[in-house]
This record gives structure tokens, C-alpha cells and sequence, in this order.
């Protein structure tokens, strides 16, 4: 990572200011108060936010370095991480949350998380390094090269507890029983009764049942006071309408009359209307009475039709039997005689032919041959005329049976005709009385017509008229109105509108006005009797509150510090795990050779504990604790543990900001210190805040190339 830009529009004595920085060593110049620490900080709080908190601190960064003679507290970084991914941060620190950019320019804020208590996180997603470790690593503030034992940061004290035995040891189990003490002893627990956490849970809950028992007195003279407070408000409008409507009520003898009037024409109008609608209501009700007798009378022609097809096909039917009858009576009594019988014909002829044989040829046996024929001839004749004479006798009964079925079916049928001929005549009178009710609804609807044209004529005639008075006295009350809402117009809430003026006047009575002032007066001073007797409540009820939000903000110090202790307690036991298998190795390999660079192998070898801290072995092979040094030697030494770790703390280079921190330093250490970071750390941006030439002029004794800037100039 490298930081290209720093641009501070206003951050504590620092005012429009842009550095541009560059790769590699980085030297800011400027004497004591010229701003170094406070850049510094800049750059901290810009990436991580500033905290409102005062941290065991005498002020809060917020307030330490809020400008004073600007309302501008704001400033933008750009920088470029090791993928070469470039961004822009601009923060307002009076805001929570910066803005970042990519390198189009665009508004990538909400990609990263956003923290409640601490804003976004986006240079810690970015980096994977917490604010904390950040300043225990990577940036020395001011004569904070040293890492204090009383901070107990995290990082260092779990490694000295790891690096002495590399196994669970009495100094975690010393901590880890402190921490668990101090729980119980300075908090307490759920199996406590008489520590701080049971006293004030208990105060808490005796406060919260009193102030539930005096609560429904807060309700009630809140609801006291808002209904104090809507009856004065209707209090002074009903006084209002009062005045309005006795100002009102000084409307002429002439306006009065048109009034009358106008309400008479109204009146006969709405009349007019009723009755219009009585009689459209009557003649919708006749129509609907005709389309019934029409359909009735539909119906009863239909009938009639039926019925005389059915009366003509049986008149038919008993034409055409008598007819059939009178045809075959004919026809018996015209019977003929049989003249022409073969037998007589063939007995003539015989007889013939024997007066001719007799008389002419005297033959006896052709005479007695004809005689016999004869004879034959004649007794076939009987014969056949005695079978005739019984076939006419049964012919004739059969005729008879015939008859006198014939005449009872005519007789049936006459009587059938007779019953739809009776039926016809019924349907025909009751047709001719339904015609004749049609005729008088149909005369009614016509008069009920003529009745409603008249009506709507005089209501045309009445509504010309009603105008014509309505503008008349229109004119006259406007001139009353218009001074009545010139002098009221400021006297209500809402203003006073025309709308309401009319309202006044044409829908409230006086007397119910009067009324209503006297009964909202009784109200208002029953709440306020009332209202006396339940302020003492209130006034201890404001005092339990007090005292229930002092024991809550007890409680929650109270539970912040167990979270505190039980993060660290979380902390500990992961860190020894973690460090215990992989970190603490690597750790004091790492601090035991930059140590020795450093120190221009003066000292080699490196470990820490958290009962003697720091322990170095000299070139004799001694172990010395680091405090028992000197003061240059302790800051080496502590800058390297610094910058031991530097390159597993994140996937990033991330640059090493250093504030005075060789003010302790010798040349011979300075030059050390200079060439690590140019050799060992050359991957990672060194930015070197310092009020002295030392570090310019060794560097350039070295040749080795870097940036300068005077802070006082920029």
C-alpha cells in the first residue's frame, strides 16, 4: 500500500494543506507545534474515524483537534493498494462515516461494512488490521515507541506470555484467574447477592415498580393538559362564533324579507320537487301497470285464438259426420232393386226357348231338359234371394249401431262446442275490461305528464325568481360579511374564511351557543382542580426517574466493564492458542533478527515475557531485561519489535509512519535504523515526521534516495 495525496481542508492548527507523498522514504520536517503529530493523527483518524470517547485520555481527539476559528473539519487521502487498486477517502469528521472512491470516481461507500459503534470498516476490510494493532505496529505516535506494560496491548502481552514457555503457563493462568476475579469481586455474578450488579438490580427494580405505580398519574395529567388545551381552543372559537353571530344578527328589515322570501320560493320549489318525484314515481308505476295489461291482453288474445281454431275444428268435425250420415242414408234408401238378376234373365230365356220349341219344334226332351233348367234356375233364385234378404237385415242393424254412434259422438262434440263457445265469451268480456283499465292508465299516465310539465315550468319560473332575490340579498350580506371577516380574519385559528363565516351564521344557535361556552368553562375548571392534585405525584416521579436512569447507566458501567473483561478473557485464551502454535515461533525469529540489524548485531536473540518484558542477549551471552538498558538502546529495541511482525500483519505493505521516533538515537542507531527500512523494509512507504536535519543528512550521506517536504512550507 502507499499513500499518494493528503489533502486537509481544516484539522486541528492544520489548514488548507496537500502533500504529495511517494514510494519509498518520506521525510516531513518541521519544528515542535508545526503540526507533525497532528498530521499524523490526521492520517490515523482518516482511515479509521476519529472518537468523540476520551479513551483514559484528559480530551477526545474529536475535541482536541476540532479547528476553532473554522466550521470546516474535513480532509481527503488518495492511496493505491498492492493490487493496484486506487481509492479516495474524504471525511467530514463531524460525521460518523467517510466517503470513499475508486479510481473513476464513483461512490463505493456501501460496499463495505458499517459498524454502529465505530463507522465503516472499509480500511480495516481493506488491510485486515485493526485501529489498534495498527498503532502498535506500523505507527509510532511521539514518544510512544515503547510499548507500555499499563496499556496491555493485546499483541505484545500474548506474545511475552507464549514466547517464555511456549505452553499453557502461570502467567495465563495468572491473568485468566485475575480477570475471573475481578468479575466476581468488582461486578459480581448471578451466585452473588451483596455486589455492586445485585445492589443496583435490586434498587432498579424497587424504582421501577414505584414509577409503575405512579406512572398512570404522568398519563393522566398529560391527557389533563391536552384537554385544557383543546378546551381553550374551543373555548375562544366558540367566543368568536358568539361575537360573530350577534354582529350577524343585524341584517336589515329589507334583507329579512328577502330572506322570507327566498325561503317561501325555496320552499314551494322543493315542494314542486317532491311532488315531481311522487309523480314520475306514480307514472313509472302506471307504466309499469299498462306493459302488465298488455301483456295480459297479449295473453288473452292468444287464448281466444286457440280457442276459436279449437271451436271451428269441431264444428268441422260434426259438419262432416252429418254429412257422412245424411251421405250413406242416401245411399240405402236409393238402393235399386236388383232388375237385371242373371236368374230371372236365364229363366226368361229358357221359357223362351221352350213356348219355341213347344210351338215351332215339339221336341218333349228339349222341353222337359228346358223345364228342368228352369226349374234349377228358379230355385237358385230363392236361394240367393233368401241369402240377400238376411245380409240386408244385418247391413241394415250394422247402419243403425253406426248411427246411433255417429249421433252420440255429435253430441259430444256439440256439447264440447258449446263449453269453448261459453269460454270464448268469457275471455272476450274479460279482454274488453282489461282494454278498457289500459285505456284509463293510459288517459292517467297522460295527465300525470301534463301534471309534471306544469310542475317543472313553475319550478323554472321559481328558480328565475330565486335567483334574482338569492342576488339581491347576496349583495346586501356580502357588505355585512366582508366587514365581519375584516375584523375577525386575525382573531381565529385557522383564519377566519368565508366558508366558515356562513356556517357561523347559518347553522349555529345562539342560544345552544351559550350553552356550550358555560358547560366547556365548568370543564376547564374541574381539570384544573384535578390537575392540582396529582402534581406532588409527578414531582416524585421526575425524582424516581432521575434515580432509575442513574442506577441504569450504573448498571450498563457495570456490564460494560464484565464485556471488557470478558473480551479479554475470549482474547487471551484465543491469542495463547493461536500464538502457542504458530505466532510465537516466527515472532521471536522475526524480533530476534531485526533486532540484530538494528542493533548492528549487538544483540541477537530476543524473547519476552510479560514478568521481566523485553530480554535480550548481549554479545557475552547474557540475558539482560530491555528496561535495564539504556534509553536509545530500549527505543531500538522496541522500534524493532515493532517492525518485526510488519509483513504477517497484512496481505498489504503497509506504509511505516514514524513520529520522532529517533529522538533517542545516536548516528551510529540512526544509520541502522535507516538502512533497515531501505533494505529490509523497502517494499513498504516509511513516512518519518522529525523536527531535526539528522535523518536528511544521513540518508544522503548513504545515497539513499527520498522525499522531502517541509511541513512549514506546504
Amino acid at each position: 500500500m502507499k499513500i499518494d495525496k493528503i489533502k486537509i481542508n481544516a484539522y486541528g492548527n492544520l489548514e488548507n494543506k496537500e502533500i504529495n507523498l511517494t514510494k519509498g522514504i518520506n521525510i516531513i520536517q518541521g519544528a515542535n507545534e508545526s503540526g507533525k503529530s497532528t498530521l499524523l493523527s490526521y492520517i490515523v483518524n482518516t482511515f479509521y474515524g476519529i472518537s468523540k470517547n476520551k479513551d483514559g485520555k484528559e480530551i477526545s481527539d474529536f475535541d482536541k483537534y476540532k479547528p476553532w476559528n473554522s466550521d470546516e473539519f474535513s480532509g481527503r487521502i488518495s492511496y493505491e493498494l498492492e493490487n493496484g487498486q486506487k481509492y479516495e477517502v474524504f471525511r467530514d469528521f463531524k460525521k460518523k462515516n467517510p466517503t470513499i472512491y475508486n479510481s473513476n470516481l464513483e461512490d463505493i461507500t456501501f460496499q463495505f461494512e458499517v459498524d454502529k459503534k465505530d463507522g465503516s470498516k472499509f480500511f480495516q476490510e481493506q488491510t485486515g488490521v485493526d485501529k489498534q494493532t495498527y498503532l502498535s505496529t506500523v505507527v509510532s505516535m511521539q514518544q510512544e515507541v515503547r510499548l507500555d506494560e499499563k496499556s496491555q496491548n493485546i499483541l505484545i502481552q500474548k506474545i511475552a506470555n507464549l514466547a517464555g514457555t511456549g505452553e499453557d503457563n502461570v502467567s495465563y493462568k495468572k491473568a485468566l484467574k485475575s480477570l475471573q476475579d475481578k468479575i466476581r469481586d468488582e461486578i459480581g455474578t448471578n451466585k452473588t447477592t451483596q455486589k455492586p450488579i445485585n445492589i443496583i438490580e435490586k434498587e432498579i427494580a424497587e424504582t421501577t415498580q414505584k414509577i409503575e405505580e405512579i406512572k398512570p398519574y404522568q398519563n393522566k395529567k398529560y391527557n389533563i393538559d391536552s384537554e385544557k388545551q383543546e378546551i381553550k381552543e374551543t373555548l375562544s372559537n366558540l367566543e368568536t362564533q358568539r361575537e360573530i353571530l350577534l354582529e350577524s344578527q343585524t341584517l336589515t328589515q329589507e334583507e329579512s324579507g328577502y330572506i322570507k322570501e327566498t325561503d317561501i320560493k325555496e320552499k314551494s320549489k322543493q315542494e314542486n320537487i317532491n311532488q315531481i318525484v311522487n309523480l314520475k314515481k306514480e307514472e313509472q308505476e302506471i307504466k309499469k301497470q299498462i306493459n302488465e295489461t298488455q301483456i295480459n291482453i297479449n295473453k288473452l288474445k292468444s287464448n281466444i285464438e286457440l280457442k276459436t281454431q279449437e271451436h271451428q275444428t269441431i264444428i268441422a268435425e260434426i259438419e262432416n259426420m252429418v254429412t257422412q250420415q245424411s251421405i250413406n242414408n242416401t245411399n240405402e234408401t236409393n238402393k235399386p232393386a236388383q232388375k237385371n238378376n242373371p236368374y230371372i234373365i236365364i229363366a226368361a230365356i229358357l221359357a223362351i226357348l221352350a213356348t219355341i220349341d213347344i210351338i215351332l219344334i215339339k221336341n218333349t226332351i228339349i222341353a222337359v231338359v228346358l223345364a228342368a233348367l228352369i226349374g234349377i234356375d228358379l230355385i237358385s233364385l230363392f236361394i240367393k234371394t233368401k241369402k240377400q234378404v238376411k245380409s240386408n237385415k244385418e247391413k241394415e242393424q250394422a247402419q243403425k249401431e253406426i248411427n246411433e254412434k255417429n249421433t252420440a259422438q255429435k253430441i259430444k262434440l256439440e256439447e264440447q262446442k258449446n263449453k269453448i263457445e261459453h269460454e270464448i265469451s268469457n275471455k272476450e268480456e274479460e279482454l274488453k275490461t282489461i282494454e278498457n283499465a289500459e285505456k284509463e292508465l293510459i288517459s292517467k299516465s297522460s295527465m300525470l305528464k301534463g301534471q309534471i310539465i306544469l310542475l317543472e315550468k313553475n319550478n323554472e319560473q321559481l328558480d328565475a325568481e330565486l335567483k334574482q332575490a338569492k342576488q339581491k340579498l347576496q349583495n346586501m350580506q356580502e357588505n355585512q360579511k366582508e366587514k365581519i371577516l375584516e375584523k375577525y380574519k386575525n382573531k381565529t385559528t385557522p383564519e377566519l374564511t368565508e366558508q366558515d363565516l356562513n356556517n357561523i351564521i347559518q347553522n349555529i344557535n345562539l342560544s345552544n351557543l351559550e350553552e356550550t361556552i358555560n358547560s366547556e368553562k365548568i370543564k376547564l375548571k374541574g381539570l384544573e382542580i384535578e390537575e392540582k392534585t396529582i402534581i406532588p405525584k409527578l414531582d416524585e416521579l421526575v425524582t424516581l426517574e432521575e434515580k432509575l436512569q442513574l442506577a441504569k447507566e450504573k448498571r450498563n458501567e457495570l456490564e460494560t466493564q464484565e464485556q471488557i473483561i470478558n473480551i479479554a478473557i475470549n482474547n487471551l485464551q484465543q491469542a495463547y492458542e493461536e500464538m502457542k502454535t504458530t505466532i510465537t515461533p516466527k515472532f521471536t525469529q522475526n524480533l530476534s533478527a531485526s533486532i540484530e540489524k538494528i542493533s548492528n548485531q549487538k544483540y541477537n536473540k530476543v524473547t519476552l515475557n510479560d514478568e521481566n518484558g523485553m530480554i535480550v542477549e548481549n554479545q557475552r551471552g547474557e540475558y539482560i531485561e530491555a528496561n535495564k538498558l539504556s534509553t536509545g538502546t530500549i527505543d531500538q529495541l522496541y522500534l524493532g519489535l515493532r517492525l518485526s511482525m510488519i509483513n504477517d500483519l497484512s496481505k498489504e505493505k503497509l506504509p511505516v509512519i514514524l513520529d520522532e521516533t529517533f529522538a533517542y538515537f545516536d548516528s551510529e542507531r540512526l544509520e541502522k535504523a535507516l538502512q533497515y527500512l531501505d533494505t529490509e523494509l523497502k517494499e513498504h512507504q516509511a513516512i518519518i515526521f522529525t523536527c531535526t536535519n539528522r535523518e536528511k543528512e544521513i540518508l544522503q550521506k548513504l545515497n539513499i534516495k527520498y522525499n522531502f517536504i517541509n511541513l512549514i512550507n506546504q
